[in-house]
């Protein structure tokens, strides 16, 4: 199982939201690039990294910071946030970002989703399922789509998306633990071919080893790495 380091960007410095919170959140001084590199040399195998400015207002302002990120690391890295239109991603793609997570996209905009996947094949592209109150969100986190789950997962069945990842806004920046039915559910529901990632709530080797047991192929930790307490290498082990 997957254990994936977060490194959240908000002006270019890594951040953690609370809650999806923009005014709740905490700076923290690493460098983003050397923290990349310290989650490669602790031996953690993919990085998540989302750019939370250009989630909520889809114009990619921390690009440069995540170009420059990518080129350091020999990590393999997943990229959300602010990516809207083909010229986002023929750029992420060209720098060397191995996998796109897609929101907004997914949720506005299926036709163009669809025509994303019939140029790149659908490799490229993980589908980023974020729920407050069970409400799916979009535009970081800001706006509750109308688009209900059953809708949005007949979607990746038929855009044969292989990678999901769901996050528990509510859990989020939180350090309790996940929403383990969340994740159940959404196993019942999805192909048995496509691999689910949680997120939000995942702080202890205990969460990553539960989620384990059900299924779910992949964790992303955020704020347990930075402020936790919590030994890295239990946490890959426990994947």
């Amino acid at each position: 199982m997957l254990v994936i380091p977060a490194i959240d960007l908000i002006q270019g410095r890594c951040v953690r939201l609370y809650q999806g919170d923009y005014d709740k959140k905490t700076l923290y001084e690493a460098d983003p690039v050397v923290q990349a590199l310290e989650f490669g040399k602790a031996g953690f195998t993919r990085l998540h990294v989302v750019d939370l400015e250009g989630a909520r207002s889809g114009s990619g302002e921390n690009r440069q910071v995540i170009r420059r990120l990518v080129e350091a690391t020999d990590m393999p890295v997943q990229v959300g946030g602010g990516i809207r239109n083909e010229e986002d991603v023929l750029e992420l793609l060209d720098w060397g970002v191995r996998y796109l997570v897609l929101g907004t996209v997914a949720l506005e905009q299926p036709e163009l989703m669809a025509s994303w996947v019939t140029r790149w094949s659908s490799s490229p592209f993980v589908i980023s399922l974020d729920l407050r109150q069970k409400k799916l969100q979009s535009q970081g986190w800001s706006r509750s789509s109308e688009v209900g789950l059953a809708e949005i997962l007949d979607r990746i069945v038929g855009w044969e998306i292989p990678q999901v990842i769901c996050t528990d806004v509510e859990r989020d920046g939180t350090l309790e633990q996940p929403n383990y039915q969340t994740y159940e559910d959404l196993l019942s529901r999805l192909p048995s071919g496509v691999k689910l990632i949680a997120a939000g709530g995942v702080s202890r080797p205990q969460h990553i080893s539960q989620l384990k047991k059900l299924g779910v192929a992949g964790a992303v930790v955020g704020k347990a790495l930075y402020e936790g307490g919590i030994s890295w290498e239990e946490m890959i082990n426990a994947g």
